[in-house]
């Protein structure tokens, strides 16, 4: 019975406790969070932009060399020299071939000689003959004599114009104008026959070449002017021609594009190609500032929609899985769950969840 009449007082107690105490807070509604957006634009296409690296190169910049073997003598011609058609770029020792030039001179005196005599015998020869002392036999044999002399003198003759085109060939002169880009031997080497002494890069003639991707290549069409940058300066180019094979290596096409005449182009110095593609899907466009990563790689778009609570309409966040077809630095463009016209939240995501209620402040586009 005591038992009971304690329990009693200890409730009683706790309840006037309990009643003494501050009444309990209303609990406030939660403000929505206000967040930028933008609404979604659709289009039936969309252009990627293409930078292609390639090389400025001259057509006729050669590697040149003399058509003899031999020791060179000298080789005045340095790098970065401007030399016009017919300068002298480098010579060979010609002491042997001046050596020989001398005996096959002195063998065309002695034919010559030899000529003479055998001309003045071959007159009296003739005379005897009128008187009636001479024979046909030894006639005969000076017209053969003769004949073979002529015959020696006209190769001898040959061998010293032989003897002199390589005395000519022995000096390598400039084919064209230009500039010494490269000197491969210098005096006192020996060179072999085509080997390379000098490269020699022209005036004039300076050319583009872009290699390009055959799938890219299929789908520019009959596009006649182009766009280059060299350096900070944007020119138009027109393309010369395009090659007939793949390379095996970069797996691109070259193409040709002519270069302006007045001003000057260093060989094997970059150049860049832009190309625009048109690609045709289904597409909005959206800041990369709008996406963010979701589940297995995916990405996502945080879209601001309509609740069904008639009495209080308000904006929660979804989640729209999109895929990303091309993006650049600024601009990403997508395809997925998404509708055009609808708003979705551009920028300040760190602090967004699905279901969160948000209001609206629409960016000026």
């Amino acid at each position: 019975m005591d038992t009971r009449l304690n329990t009693l007082a200890v409730t009683a107690l706790a309840l006037l406790l309990s009643g003494c105490g501050p009444a309990p807070q209303a609990v406030l509604p939660v403000e929505p969070k206000p967040v930028q957006t933008e609404r979604l634009n659709f289009s039936d296409h969309y252009q990627i932009q293409h930078q292609l690296v390639g090389q400025i190169r001259n057509q006729r910049t050669s590697a040149i060399g003399f058509e003899l073997a031999g020791v060179i003598a000298h080789a005045p011609a340095q790098v970065g020299d401007k030399v016009r058609t017919g300068d002298v770029l480098a010579q060979l020792d010609t002491a042997l071939l001046n050596t020989e030039a001398q005996q096959l001179q002195a063998n065309i005196r002695q034919l010559n000689a030899q000529r003479q005599l055998n001309q003045s015998t071959l007159n009296r020869q003739l005379t005897l003959q009128q008187q009636g002392y001479q024979s046909q036999q030894q006639l005969d044999e000076l017209n053969s004599q003769q004949q073979i002399l002529s015959a020696q003198l006209q190769q001898a003759q040959s061998q010293l114009a032989a003897n002199q085109l390589r005395l000519n060939k022995s000096q390598l002169k400039a084919p064209f104008s230009g500039t010494v880009s490269q000197r491969e031997l210098a005096p006192g080497q020996v060179v072999n026959v085509g080997q390379s002494v000098l490269t020699l890069v022209p005036e004039r003639g300076a050319e583009a070449r872009v290699g390009v991707p055959v799938a890219l290549l299929n789908k520019l069409g009959n596009q006649f002017e182009y766009q280059l940058r060299h350096g900070d300066n944007q020119l138009s180019a027109q393309l010369l021609g395009q090659s007939a094979s793949v390379d095996p290596v970069t797996r691109t096409v070259d193409l040709r594009f002519a270069l302006p005449e007045n001003r000057s182009w260093f060989d094997g110095d970059l150049i860049y190609l832009s190309l625009t593609e048109t690609v045709q899907a289904s597409n909005a466009q959206v800041p990369l500032s709008a996406l963010v990563s979701g589940l297995r790689g995916r990405w996502n778009l945080m879209v601001p929609t309509q609740s069904h609570d008639q009495q209080q309409p308000q904006w929660l966040l979804q989640r729209r899985d999109v895929t990303i077809l091309h993006s650049d630095q600024d601009i990403a463009v997508i395809s997925g769950a998404i509708n055009g016209n609808e708003p979705f939240v551009s920028a300040g995501l760190q602090a967004l969840v699905q279901g969160q209620a948000v209001s609206l402040i629409e960016a000026k586009q």
